[in-house]
């Protein structure tokens, strides 16, 4: 993956005051998941992270761009700025908030490297699912990693569009996209440009589960293998990540991978 000008860390914990102020989130659990990383067959480094806070119904998952001076630091910058702008924003999102909440992200992460590394050329995709209720949930999205909701009779389904350049040629109309466009991001977080996010609501009855991934998955294990696994075992959310990891990295495992499988309870 590589791309030009497309976030340590700080620490947040989410304490019992914290948890009281916010409002209707999920505090009942009314979905449990559960993730896990791997650096892969291939990588010397991993520059993937995540964040399950099931009691706050906070998901998302952050890979790290190749081709930027610090991929490892800015997928773990942006996973601590959602957490913190979360905190803030206390009782639920709203267009406004979720928007402020993404810029935030954003702008942290070129921050961040025009400080500390001097250099704008920090960057990492950001994917984030929040559950607000047992019928409502929010997508935060830049980059080209995936949610997926998953139904028992309509199997598993892609929630996301890959903001890549081979995407925006296919929705041009061209016929033949070369693969090396498939890993040229259009947008991501710590973008100095950035003019656009993904943020919309996502109806939750629709679905029984929900996958979210880094590309060292999706990339590597065919959909129709993804969907195989989830149905075998998306009621445990951490035999099913396992089993979705080590799919990865018995298909080579070409990149670090990340998964997070979540279930309504």
């Amino acid at each position: 993956m590589n791309l030009a000008k497309c976030v340590q860390t700080r620490s947040v914990r989410l304490n019992e005051s914290v948890l009281k102020t916010l409002g209707d989130w999920s505090r009942k659990m009314l979905f449990f998941g559960f993730g896990a990383t791997d650096i892969g067959n291939q990588r010397e480094r991993n520059e993937d992270a995540f964040l399950v806070e099931n009691e706050a119904g906070w998901f998302a998952v952050a890979d790290g761009v190749g081709g930027s001076a610090g991929g490892h630091i800015a997928c773990k910058l942006a996973i601590e700025e959602f957490k913190q702008r979360m905190t803030e924003e206390g009782n639920g999102l709203t267009d406004e908030s979720g928007q402020r909440v993404l810029r935030g992200i954003n702008n942290a992460i070129v921050d961040y490297g025009l400080t500390h590394l001097s250099t704008p050329n920090l960057a990492t995709t950001f994917t984030a699912f929040v559950i607000k209720n047992d019928h409502q949930g929010y997508l935060l999205h830049a980059g080209d990693s995936r949610l997926y909701g998953f139904h028992e009779e309509r199997g598993l389904m892609p929630l996301t569009q890959e903001h890549t350049l081979a995407n925006e040629k296919r929705k041009q109309g061209q016929d033949f996209v070369d693969v090396e466009s498939e890993n040229v991001l259009v947008n991501c977080m710590g973008n100095f440009s950035m003019t656009w996010t993904e943020y919309r609501q996502i109806d939750l009855a629709n679905y029984d589960a929900f996958l979210i991934c880094t590309d060292g998955l999706n990339k590597m294990v065919p959909q129709p293998r993804l969907e195989q696994i989830m149905r075998g075992s998306w009621r445990e959310p951490k035999a099913c990540v396992t089993r979705l990891i080590d799919m990865a990295l018995q298909l080579g495992g070409f990149d670090n991978v990340t998964a997070i499988v979540i279930k309504r309870q």
